[in-house]
């Protein structure tokens, strides 16, 4: 059972930067195996080009997109870690999904006579059997962040997208993530702690 780590933040050092290193030191700790796939080292290309517009018809995935899809169904954990910006995921995340995560391969549409005429094709999870932890991060009070996002931040990755694809996910939370002290580096292990544990 192999766990791959999608990771995205441009930043060498702070909350992103520890909670990596923390799921690293307790995979290890396990002796899980991993790989991480870090979107900004990789400077991956999160623009849909014209080419790889797949639902247009006749285009196919990249061969970079083919190789982390590979690595995506030879996993059975998946561990994500991103900050919250303008309430969504970094755009290098979303790119991701946009590009990897593609019709045929996380999902498909059955055609269903009467449903179908009435509402379009009926959606048909194709990732089912896998489980997914979502570690991110705000900058702001935890309390702040229900009060004026909800808990939308969380139910899009969680629901609207692994869910949509058959992934079992659960989010964890680091708030107050300007600066690094004790408290929030305790956060963060119990954060890990609690994730890889549910995970594995």
């Amino acid at each position: 059972m192999k766990t791959l780590i999608i990771y995205a933040h441009p930043n060498t050092d702070g909350h992103c930067p520890r909670i990596l290193k923390e799921v690293e030191s307790v995979l290890k700790e396990r002796k899980k195996d991993y790989e991480i796939l870090d979107l900004y080292a990789m400077n991956y290309d999160a623009v849909m080009h014209e080419s790889e517009h797949y639902t247009s018809g006749g285009r196919e995935v990249s061969q970079l997109n083919k190789g982390i899809q590979a690595k995506i169904s030879a996993a059975d954990r998946l561990i994500f870690i991103y900050p919250v910006w303008w309430s969504m995921m970094p755009a290098v995340m979303k790119g991701f999904f946009d590009k990897v995560f593609t019709p045929g391969f996380a999902f498909r549409f059955r055609t269903m006579p009467i449903f179908s005429r009435i509402f379009g094709g009926y959606p048909i999870k194709m990732l089912k059997g896998k489980k997914a932890a979502v570690f991110l991060t705000t900058g702001t009070h935890r309390l702040l962040t229900m009060i004026f996002l909800g808990n939308r931040f969380k139910s899009i990755i969680k629901h609207d997208i692994l869910g949509f694809f058959g992934i079992k996910a659960k989010v964890w939370h680091i708030d107050k993530a300007t600066q690094m002290n004790d408290r929030q580096m305790r956060k963060i292990r119990k954060a890990v702690k609690k994730g890889i544990g549910w995970l594995c």
